[in-house]
Formats: structure tokens, C-alpha cells, sequence
């Protein structure tokens, strides 16, 4: 098989290296394979709608996860921020992969951007009271703020539940269940229920962003793909 020299026009066997009328070395230049590689799998994962790609999905959410864990630390979680962040991870996912998506993938990328969200969250306000405790010295003040909270919550608790005078067991419980939450266990217990409740709250709301989101996008692209 022959072909062409790139510099002289003449004739050259396909094993000739270099060509016999002017010595011009032949190179053969291939697509990257990297690229190559991408365009396959944009194919794959764009005729596929059960399929992710699964880097782009995780990168894709732990970029969001920053800004999103980093204002619920500073807000007390607030949920519009896993459902905005569940929207932007999944038109981020979209746009870098060129993925087909659906709510069910929807579902797994907003579930990643939460848990990641979330211990980010969680690592930042652990964070801020370790800096308000010791550096700024505001022990004092925080144990204050914790008891005089703790004592209304138990107060309103022990008022709801038991109607007319307390007997001797009711008082004794009610002693000894004021007691351990007053104490430093009882503080560390109920800091570690708030940040798991947080966590799954931010996950679930998370997850439910990404549903939605997947959702729209899918119907949107069956719309594009009808024009």
C-alpha cells in the first residue's frame, strides 16, 4: 500500500519511514486516545439513561457540596440550600458529561452532594465552637445559653406529658433525666443528635433537589430532541 509524501507529492510504500525522492521523515498522527475514549463514553452514557458517569457525578457534587455545606454550617441547615445545591449538581452533571438523566440518577448524585454537604457542614460548625470556646473564650457564656435552653425544653416536655401533681417516681425521673442532660454528656448528646438530624436532613433534601432536577432535564431533552 502506498501514499503520498506530505512534502513532495511522490508515491511511499506505508513501510517506508522516510521518503526515497526528497528523505522527508512520514509520521502518522492519531486522534488522542483520551479523547477518543470521551467521545465513546458521552455516546455510551448519553444512549443509556440507566447508566452514570460516575467521575463526573462525583466531582460534579463535590464542588457543589462546598458552598452548599459551608452556608448550612453558618444558617442551622437550612434546606433550601440541599435543594438549590441538588439542581445545581445535577445541570453541572449535565453539562460536563453530556449524560442522559433522569430522577433516579437525579437521586444518587443529589444523595452524594448531601452526604458530602453535610460533613462538610458538620466539620465547619464543630469548628466554629472549638474557635468560640478556647479561642475566643466564650465557654461560659455557650454552657449558659445550653442550660437555660435545656431546662425550657425538659420544663415543656414534663408540662406536656404529665397532667395534674407529680408523684415521687415521676419527680425522681424527671430529676435524673434533668441531670444527665445538664451535664457535659448530656451537652455532647444532644450537639451529636443535632448533627445527625442536620445530616439527614440536608441528604434527604439533597437527594430530593437532584430527583427533581434530573427529572426536568429529562423532559426537557425529550422536548428538544421532538423540535
Amino acid at each position: 500500500m502506498e501514499r503520498t509524501c506530505h512534502r513532495c507529492g511522490n508515491s511511499v510504500r506505508e513501510a517506508d519511514g522516510f521518503c526515497a525522492h526528497c528523505g522527508a521523515p512520514q509520521l502518522t498522527v492519531e486522534a488522542a486516545d483520551a479523547a477518543v475514549q470521551q467521545q465513546q463514553q458521552a455516546v455510551l452514557f448519553r444512549g443509556d439513561p440507566q447508566r452514570v458517569n460516575w467521575r463526573a457525578a462525583i466531582l460534579c457534587a463535590l464542588l457543589v457540596a462546598i458552598p452548599v455545606g459551608l452556608l448550612s454550617a453558618f444558617t442551622g441547615g437550612n434546606s433550601l440550600f440541599g435543594i438549590a445545591g441538588g439542581f445545581a449538581a445535577m445541570a453541572l452533571y449535565r453539562r460536563r458529561s453530556a449524560a442522559t438523566t433522569d430522577g433516579r440518577i437525579g437521586w444518587r448524585i443529589g444523595s452524594i452532594l448531601g452526604v458530602a454537604s453535610a460533613f462538610l457542614a458538620t466539620t465547619a460548625y464543630a469548628a466554629q465552637e472549638i474557635v468560640d470556646r478556647y479561642w475566643l473564650h466564650q465557654g461560659s457564656v455557650m454552657d449558659h445559653e445550653f442550660e437555660v435552653l435545656t431546662q425550657q425544653g425538659i420544663d415543656y416536655a414534663t408540662h406536656a406529658t404529665v397532667q395534674g401533681p407529680q408523684t415521687p417516681e415521676v419527680a425522681s425521673v424527671v430529676h435524673r433525666v434533668t441531670s444527665f442532660m445538664l451535664s457535659p454528656d448530656g451537652h455532647a448528646a444532644e450537639q451529636l443528635t443535632a448533627a445527625i438530624v442536620m445530616s439527614l436532613g440536608m441528604t434527604l433534601f439533597a437527594a430530593t433537589g437532584g430527583a427533581i432536577a434530573g427529572r426536568l432535564l429529562s423532559l426537557r431533552a425529550r422536548e428538544q430532541r421532538s423540535l
